[in-house]
């Protein structure tokens, strides 16, 4: 009877265990557009490390709301296109090391399509000076893959500090 016991048990594990994850939960579409979303918004780190202002404003939809991290305000994609201008103007080289994505999710802890991006910016700013930024975004994307929200924090006093350093030292 003991046997038989665990030869039951052992089958309802291995059929239990043998049953696929249903593919078209909304889990699994979160995943997938997360993964798409994920692509793109890569992509568009690269466009500004190399300075490609207008491919990098070809990924934003015309209605984008940017939240820059010197400020609380929602700000448009010409203020957006403005700002990046002004930061490769100021900057000779970017570098964006040890990215991070990850799915942002919805009140039901669902992927849906954001993607969270953790990182570090390295800069040599047009003075020679170099700065070190730890950088973290959400962005937000609309049925056709373009960034709708660009949400971004980082601590842009401390860049200028970094920046501040070298007149005071020279």
């Amino acid at each position: 009877m003991k046997n038989l016991l665990y030869i039951f048990t052992f089958i309802a594990l291995f059929l239990s265990c043998d049953q696929p994850a249903p593919s078209n939960s909304d889990y699994d579409k979160g995943i997938a557009m997360f993964e798409k979303n994920k692509a793109i918004a890569n992509e568009s780190f690269n466009l500004f490390i190399a300075k490609d202002l207008d491919g990098m404003m070809d990924m934003h939809s015309e209605d984008l709301i940017w939240s820059p991290a010197s400020t609380n305000d929602s700000l448009s994609k010409g203020e957006f296109r403005a700002g990046m201008k002004e930061w490769m103007a100021e900057f000779d080289e970017f570098k964006f090391v040890d990215r991070q994505f990850y799915p942002g999710v919805s009140e039901d802890f669902i992927p849906n399509g954001s993607v969270r991006t953790y990182g570090t910016f390295l800069g040599t700013h047009k003075s020679g000076k170099e700065t070190v930024t730890k950088y973290y975004s959400v962005l937000e994307f609309n049925e056709d893959g373009k960034i709708t929200a660009d949400l971004e924090y980082f601590d842009l006093g401390g860049v200028f500090d970094q920046l501040e350093e070298t007149q005071t030292e020279e």
